[in-house]
């Protein structure tokens, strides 16, 4: 790719990527406004700019910094899948964007809904803050990537480098005339453990977005699940506030995460904390339903995802030296572990 071609191409991607984000930041103050505002023909109102936002602004910006991403990131020596930047950055905007594309049908209809709706049931509807919330942390936290670019080379990375020495050196012997490729990246001539705090908290990003994307994956069965089961009837998972919703949601998100974690190489210690931390706020709605506190029990059901995701965080951060170790596809090796191995 030729320099202004990529310059184009990356003051596109740099425009639709905050311009993604400032969206998000609108739509996040229409949601506040819905939950806020005691008129109700401004909460009605508030609805029908988050739809026309979440479709005709934020859905367009989001496809545009994908693609744009990806022609850059393709066009320049930093390649696609050399860093673990890059390869952190891309799956974040991909979950971002199709948990967008899934999302923005449900707050049609809410918005619908709403034009039908006034006082206390009007109200119910909340405001659609945990979505917009979760999105807009993980694109601050793609941007942050992209400034800092922590080192880091992926296997992929480490063999196209040795292939770049090769070429350089052989071209070295042989004095040709041919132009090397510029190797990018890290000049270590093996894998290291992470050492800086960019890296350490590439990493810990990295482990965070991978489990919230099996989540979502669980998140996205069962909601197709519940449509089939509605279609058949099932009147109790209409009630995104009942038991059984609350619970069934829990069930299918936590499950792919435990699999992946074990896939993963995570002990049955850490799977364990991980789930008792996605669990605690369900198991604390349905005892709140017990005790007839209706109030405090509406607020746990509308933001059962954000303290479930809190509810990791914390884990997570309690464990930092396990999340924030190096990356790697065969097994999630911990610092702990390799102490271990060393004391002995």
């Amino acid at each position: 790719m030729s320099p202004s071609l990529r310059k184009l191409f990356l003051t596109i991607h740099l425009t639709t990527s905050v311009g993604w984000v400032g969206a998000v930041i609108v739509y996040l103050v229409l949601g506040v406004t819905a939950v806020t505002n005691p008129d109700d023909q401004t909460v009605r109102s508030a609805w029908t700019a988050m739809d026309v936002t979440g479709w005709w602004a934020i859905v367009p910006l989001a496809f545009a910094a994908l693609l744009t991403g990806l022609v850059t990131s393709l066009g320049t020596p930093w390649g696609l899948f050399r860093h673990y930047w890059t390869v952190i950055s891309l799956i974040l905007t991909v979950v971002c964007t199709a948990v967008l594309v899934l999302h923005m049908p449900t707050v049609t209809l809410m918005a619908q809904t709403a034009q039908h709706l006034d006082g206390r049931e009007l109200r119910a509807l909340g405001g659609d803050l945990f979505h917009p919330g979760v999105g807009l942390m993980m694109l601050l936290a793609i941007m942050i990537l992209n400034v800092y670019k922590p080192a880091g080379l992926t296997p992929y990375g480490w063999r196209k480098q040795r292939e770049q020495r090769e070429a350089r050196r052989y071209a070295v012997l042989h004095s040709t005339t041919e132009p090397v490729a510029p190797v990018v990246g890290s000049t270590v001539q093996r894998p290291a453990a992470p050492r800086t705090l960019t890296d350490r908290a590439a990493y810990f990003v990295f482990h965070f977005a991978e489990m919230v994307l099996a989540m979502f994956v669980g998140m996205a069965a069962f909601l197709l699940l519940r449509s089939l089961a509605t279609g058949q009837g099932y009147a109790p998972l209409l009630d995104a506030s009942s038991v059984e919703f609350q619970v069934g949601m829990a069930s299918f998100m936590v499950v792919p995460m435990l699999a992946w974690m074990l896939l993963r190489g995570c002990r049955w210690r850490e799977c364990g904390e991980m789930c008792a931390a996605m669990l605690v706020p369900t198991a604390m709605l349905i005892g709140l339903r017990d005790l007839q506190f209706r109030e405090v029990e509406t607020w746990f059901a509308t933001n059962q995802h954000a303290l479930m995701l809190l509810g990791m965080l914390v884990v997570m951060l309690y464990r930092r030296e396990h999340y924030s170790s190096g990356y790697s596809l065969a097994r999630w090796p911990t610092t702990a572990r390799r102490r271990h191995v060393v004391r002995a």
